[in-house]
């Protein structure tokens, strides 16, 4: 961190509920957004059946959900967050080509895609609007997004992330979210999920970045935790041709497409920046890397970096994030 460094072993994994949950996918024109049913908001608003929107709802099998039905709920907690978070909604930030739609950037670099988890802080506040303008009032786990072309054979380097194994296939969750698209193709369209699991959209990683910022949706206050995790999910072509489908306008007027739904990086105001990854002692990464053998490519991911490539605290490199704009050197993501 800025003036000083943090010890990797002060910040653990984060503690994400294992239950599954219920919600809306919803196209509102200037974006994805899934919206979980929580306790706080009747079926009928949150399954969409009370619009406020032009668009129409697809019935898939939600519309019977009774009030007082037992909703289940999906909280964040540990890692740097000091309290837990009730997560209440999920947004998909993409562009309308490869080199862009991240809100966060790695050495530069930007990604097709970036998922965002947001939770509201529910040992302080009732629920997400309360929470949005008060402090600690919400967190955001951020994962970068990668596309998978399973026949062909990617070398280390590809966006800063090192050679591809076989944890390059698609998520289930992500893919169960992507399959909704096609019902949601105009503004205002939406259609429920039954069953989604937070826990399993997460990738397999205890190692993250983070730091005190600000939402990117306008009002851009100042209350957000950002957790970045340290590997990215996958996602095949022909899902991200279908997100580009995706339109800004109504059935009447369809508009540009929806892709490049992301807020440009911000400066970051001498904010301090905190990992668990271990960006010191990594002496022996640069002679594993060097051998050249055959069997590299089952080699661990986490021995695979180079120490003179990978970012220091004490020289202040970092990670480039969005609305905070960080610097990082080269290879830091744990792809495995």
């Amino acid at each position: 961190m800025i003036g000083g460094h943090t010890k990797a072993s002060q910040l653990l994994a984060l503690q994400v509920s294992k239950a599954r949950v219920r919600g809306v996918l919803h196209n509102t024109g200037q974006g994805i957004v899934f919206r979980l049913e929580t306790p706080d908001t009747s079926a009928g608003e949150t399954l969409g059946l009370q619009s406020d929107t032009t668009g129409h709802m697809t019935d898939h099998g939600l519309t019977g959900t009774a009030r007082n039905d037992y909703i289940p709920s999906v909280n964040i907690s540990g890692g740097p967050l000091s309290y837990s978070y009730r997560v209440y909604e999920i947004q998909l930030h993409f562009g309308r080509g490869d080199h862009q739609g991240s809100e966060h950037l790695l050495a530069g670099i930007a990604f097709p895609a970036e998922i965002q988890i947001y939770g509201y802080n529910n040992e302080l506040y009732d629920n997400a609007s309360e929470a949005r303008s008060r402090a600690h009032g919400i967190a955001v786990v951020s994962i970068f997004v990668k596309v998978t072309h399973p026949k062909e054979a990617l070398g280390r380097g590809v966006q800063g992330f090192p050679k591809e194994s076989k944890m390059s296939k698609p998520n289930l969750e992500l893919k169960m979210l992507t399959d909704q698209l096609q019902h949601i193709t105009y503004k205002g369209d939406s259609v429920p999920l039954k069953t989604l699991s937070i826990h399993e959209l997460l990738p397999p990683t205890s190692a993250l970045i983070t730091y005190e910022g600000s939402l990117t949706a306008p009002g851009c206050e100042e209350t957000a935790t950002w957790i970045l995790l340290n590997r990215p999910l996958y996602m095949s072509p022909q899902q991200l041709a279908v997100m580009r489908k995706l339109k800004q306008g109504d059935t009447v007027s369809p508009m540009a497409p929806l892709g490049n739904n992301f807020r440009p990086p911000q400066p970051l105001h001498k904010r301090a920046i905190r990992t668990n990854i271990d960006l010191i002692h990594t002496d022996r990464v640069e002679k594993t890397h060097n051998r050249g053998s055959a069997d590299s490519d089952n080699v661990d991911a986490s021995e695979t970096f180079s120490t003179s490539n990978c970012p220091s605290m004490e020289a202040k490199k970092f990670y480039q994030v969005s609305p905070e704009h960080l610097t990082v050197s080269s290879n830091f993501l744990d792809s495995r």
